[in-house]
């Protein structure tokens, strides 16, 4: 098939570009606004679990579907004022009065309505205001917008906080930092191609694969989202892996076009091995890449299937454009390809280099289990500090310390102790209608069982607005609402029928794992008589619940991914043992990958140098990312390297030499894409968002491990040990194999005369 294709493409070369190019130029119209179309909302609730089924009643039981904004008023330094000035309140309702009037404001609570005293800073200084948000389809974020236009005052600093105000921030850092990332990436890229190619003809053309695989992933993106929320983090994933495999792609390609020229093959003939060689590998390599990509959505949150959908859709398109744009360029080209040659590289010859790759390889073959012992210690040395994992949420932390939400948030943590901005929410349904006798009774037995645990230091419900009251008066005072207009508020906030909300406010840091066990305790409380059902919501139940979700459905996650590739890797290889040695060998790199993040994300080892605030745990999304990630480009680098070991094993029948000549003609280019999407990955790191920045630096790890210990040391070492069976499969397999054969070679036809050294 890809002979074929590859004589299609020097029959009409200019067909395929102008199809490529009319292609682009659409995707990138289309494509360019798709941060506007993302949503804000990261898509980390777990479908009909406790804390999303609160969510839901909170929203469709009591109406509450809104979201909320923090107004945090301070003086400024030349207005020493207090909140009890009056000249303090006047300032405020100057900002709060044409705040209230915006369409798509509910409401807002502030001290100077409620004079409560969780409002007013301990200092007496400072005080908030909560202003609740019609959430609407965008998530509120055209009022937050609009209401932004009147946080000025010549008094007062007023600074926005709050959830939807941190995912803004977020928004627009990310926006900041996937140009910045692409235009360093970018600049860095052409130096080290030019380098690696000497040619700065062959240097470009992974550079235009990659561009053109950003604009076709951004526009799939965007189609995507007309059908299904996508989150904002999905962008920046987009850019990263498609650029950084549409690199390696070209540099595989181009590479082998030009070792074909330098063999004396004719433009046409050297493109139509090439696309049939290396173009097999990288559709092979793309194809494997996205289904373990793809294996995400297996994932209950919408937040893994977006990253999934997205990162899959990436090496799609590099793939596509690898294989269908590249190709033509190529054919175009011919020998110009090596135009503008660095002096002294102007002929292909072997280098001492490729000699160096060949002889290193018979030493790593001959010293086999030496060097397997000392990998496995090495890699095992690094994936130590994985013993000391912790798994926790973000905050706002994430961002950079100059960051308005951030400091909001951290200023409501250190001067409002009695804020409670995260209360527990539960929902609870009574047999009795809630604010009548029964229903009332029930709750109060509730609320007492509530408060007499650990940690909790108050209630809010039906039976708690007045610690004077007694439950008979409380039943007394729903049973004439109308006489206590405070009866109606309450009921109004609390209560739909047998449907009541209880909030809860504690001691502990929300994102603490005290405060997930308070969520864990109200969970196993014995109900009193007449409750029927309870649902336990708020960020620490959400948390609890989404851990709760990595680990029962993770483990699953990996066992389809390590599925598909095995699979994969035997339907194009052949063989049983070696998908299993990459599975192995790359679950291994990847604990070393995840022993170094631990080190310097949950261990603050290097934050400084990264620019970032360590939070003493690890989140467990990035974890479960980079697994499928990593292993997806572990996976890559292997395909590349046993496809050559199998072409010269299909010519030569030699297991050893065929070993030494696979690494001498790919241990180079391995190497050097490597290199290059490190320099993509590592661009990516440099950014200012803690979630992105792990992203890109362990993944960066995860590479670095695997072109050099990996690659180098452990593949040829394990291909030596295994020698014969390398390329065994049991005969029912065999049949398997040759009915659904995705290799361009056979090498059950060749193995009965194969020589192997082992």
């Amino acid at each position: 098939m890809f002979r074929r294709l590859g004589r299609c493409i020097s029959d009409a070369p200019r067909v395929f570009l102008a199809a490529a190019f009319a292609l682009t130029v659409m995707a990138g119209f289309y494509g360019a606004n798709v941060m506007q179309h993302l949503s804000v909302a990261p898509g980390w609730t777990v479908p009909d679990s406790g804390s999303a089924l609160a969510r839901q009643a909170v929203r469709e039981q009591y109406g509450h579907d809104d979201t909320t904004v923090i107004l945090l008023f301070q003086p400024r330094p030349e207005q020493p004022l207090t909140v009890d000035d009056p000249a303090y309140r006047q300032a405020v309702d100057a900002v709060l009065d044409p705040i209230g009037s915006t369409p798509g404001v509910l409401r807002i609570e502030s001290y100077f309505q409620s004079l409560d005293p969780a409002l007013r800073s301990h200092s007496g200084d400072m005080t908030y205001a909560i202003v609740h948000l019609a959430r609407q389809s965008d998530e509120g974020i055209a009022t937050y917008q609009t209401l932004r236009k009147f946080l000025a005052s010549d008094r007062l600093l007023v600074r926005a906080g709050g959830e939807l105000a941190t995912y803004m921030d977020v928004r627009a850092q990310l926006t900041h930092d996937v140009e910045r990332a692409e235009w360093i990436s970018f600049g860095i890229l052409a130096v080290l191609l030019v380098w690696v190619f000497r040619s700065v003809v062959a240097a470009m053309m992974p550079l235009v694969i990659g561009v053109v695989t950003v604009v076709l992933s951004t526009a799939l993106l965007k189609i995507c989202a007309l059908f299904t929320d996508i989150t904002i983090y999905a962008a920046n994933v987009v850019s990263m892996l498609g650029l950084g495999l549409a690199i390696d792609y070209g540099l595989f390609m181009v590479s082998r076009f030009r070792e074909e020229l330098a063999l004396g093959h004719p433009p046409q003939q050297a493109l139509g091995t090439t696309v049939a060689t290396a173009g097999h590998t990288v559709a092979f390599s793309g194809v494997t890449v996205a289904a373990s990509l793809f294996c995400l959505t297996l994932m209950p949150q919408q937040f893994f299937q977006n990253m999934g959908l997205a990162a899959g859709l990436s090496v799609i398109a590099a793939m596509l454009t690898a294989i269908l744009l590249l190709p033509p360029l190529l054919a175009l080209l011919g020998e110009r390809i090596n135009y503008c040659a660095i002096p002294q590289r102007r002929q292909a010859t072997p280098s001492r280099q490729s000699l160096r790759w060949e002889h290193f390889s018979y030493w790593v073959m001959r010293n086999a289990r030496a060097v397997l012992v000392v990998s496995f210690l090495i890699l095992g040395f690094f994936g130590l500090p994985i013993l000391h994992m912790e798994i926790g949420p973000a905050d706002s932390r994430s961002l950079p310390v100059d960051a308005e939400s951030r400091q909001v948030q951290q200023t409501l943590e250190q001067a409002f102790p009695r804020a409670g901005m995260s209360p527990l929410i539960l929902s609870v349904r009574t047999e009795a209608i809630a604010h009548e006798a029964q229903g009332l009774a029930t709750l109060d037995a509730l609320t007492r069982q509530i408060r007499a645990l650990p940690g909790v230091t108050r209630v809010d419900s039906l039976v708690t607005l007045d610690e004077a009251m007694s439950l008979a008066d409380y039943q007394l005072f729903y049973q004439y609402p109308e006489q206590f207009p405070a009866a109606g508020l309450a009921l109004d906030r609390f209560a739909k029928g047998s449907q009541t909300l209880i909030l809860v406010r504690y001691t502990h840091d929300p994102i603490t794992p005290e405060a997930r066990h308070l969520v864990r305790q109200i969970r196993a409380l014995n109900l009193p008589a007449g409750v029927v059902s309870m649902q336990v919501g708020g960020f620490p139940a959400e948390h609890l619940d989404y851990v709760n979700s990595l680990i029962e459905h993770t483990p699953w996650v990996m066992a389809a991914i390590t599925l598909v590739i095995g699979v994969l890797l035997f339907l194009m290889l052949g063989s049983v043992f070696l998908p299993l040695k990459a599975i192995l060998t790359n679950l291994l790199s990847l604990t070393a990958t995840f022993g170094g993040l631990v080190w310097v994300f949950q261990d603050g080892n290097m934050a400084n140098l990264l620019g970032f605030t360590p939070q003493g745990q690890m989140e467990g999304t990035v974890l479960v990312l980079i697994f499928a990630t990593a292993f997806g480009l572990s996976i890559d680098y292997e395909v590349f390297l046993l496809s050559r070991i199998k072409e010269s094993c299909h010519h030569t029948g030699d297991s050893t030499a065929s070993i030494a000549g696979g690494i001498q003609k790919s241990g180079p280019i391995i190497t050097s894409a490597a290199l290059l999407i490190g320099v993509v990955l590592g661009s990516f790191a440099m950014g200012e968002v803690v979630f992105m920045k792990a992203m890109g630096l362990g993944l960066l790890f995860s590479v670095i491990i695997d072109a050099t210990l990996v690659r180098i040391l452990l593949v040829p070492a394990s291909l030596r040990l295994l020698g014969r069976l390398n390329w065994w499969a049991p005969e029912p397999l065999q049949r398997l194999y040759r009915r659904f054969n995705l290799s361009e070679h056979d090498p059950f036809n060749s193995r009965t005369n194969s020589r192997t050294n082992s």
